[in-house]
This record gives C-alpha cells, structure tokens and sequence, in this order.
C-alpha cells in the first residue's frame, strides 16, 4: 500500500511539472526584453546600440573591434621577432659581412656572421666589435652577442 500510495504521488509530481504554463511571463515568445520582435524578416539586423546592430555595422565596427580581450592582429604596429632578425641581416649586410644564424632568447640575441677570405684574430675582434656597435643601435632592446667566423 505504501509502494502504491507513493507511486501515486511520484506520478502526480511528473505530470504536474510538464503541464506548467507560463502565462506569467513579461514578454511575448516572439519578443526579447527589448520588445523587439525577433521572427521577422529581412536580415535579422535590429536597430539600437551594440554589435549586432544596424547603426554599429554602418560605422563599419566589428566584434574584434570592440571586446579589449582580443588580440589585435591586424595591426601593422605589432611587434614581430621575425622583423628583428630581418632588421640584424640588413645590419651585418650593410657592414660587408655575409649574415649567419640569428636567433633570439628572450632579451637576448646571438648573432653569427662570416668574413671572406683568411683573416687574422685582431681584424676578426675589431670587426666583431664595429659589428656588435651597429646591432646595439640598429636594435636596442637586445643584449647582443656577435660571433664572427
């Protein structure tokens, strides 16, 4: 009788539950808070303030415009290590030097660059310094480190 009495009452719950009406609510089902209607045709663009607006895309902004927790890659300001490493090659180049490897560490840069011909320690030491100068303020945010070969 038990089993009966609550098998009765667990039934009486489910089907209350799913015949709930929400006749309370605010807002019609076609509407937001807003009041706009939301089923209706066209491109389903609303006027008002926002991303997703009319007036917001006429001024040509977008969602990568507007949230500051994006990264904006579409900046030609934006810092490349690459552009660092192409800017050393031009160095070296433009000392005569024929450029090596260059690689990057943090706030440091190593930088590998080759004299032609035989040559003897005190030219080598004197062009790895001339050579280090130029990179100090072609690039001053690396300690620089010149190996000439």
């Amino acid at each position: 009788m038990k089993i009966l009495l609550m098998l009765l009452v667990f039934v009486v719950v489910m089907v209350s539950g799913c015949g709930q009406d929400n006749t309370e609510s605010v807002y019609d089902k076609d509407q937001d808070q807003a009041g706009m209607d939301l089923n209706r045709e066209g491109d389903g663009v609303r006027e008002g303030d926002g991303p997703n607006f009319s007036r917001d895309q006429d001024d040509g902004m977008t969602m990568t415009d507007q949230n500051p927790n994006l990264l904006n890659t579409d900046n030609e300001n934006h810092h490349s290590f690459s552009q660092d490493v192409q800017k050393a090659k031009d160095v070296i180049s433009d000392a005569g030097y024929e450029p090596g490897s260059i690689w990057i560490n943090g706030g440091e840069m190593n930088v590998t660059a080759q004299l032609e011909g035989h040559v003897t320690r005190n030219d080598r030491e004197k062009a790895q310094k001339t050579l280090q100068q130029k990179l100090a303020k072609a690039l001053p945010r690396y300690d620089i480190n010149v190996d000439i070969q």
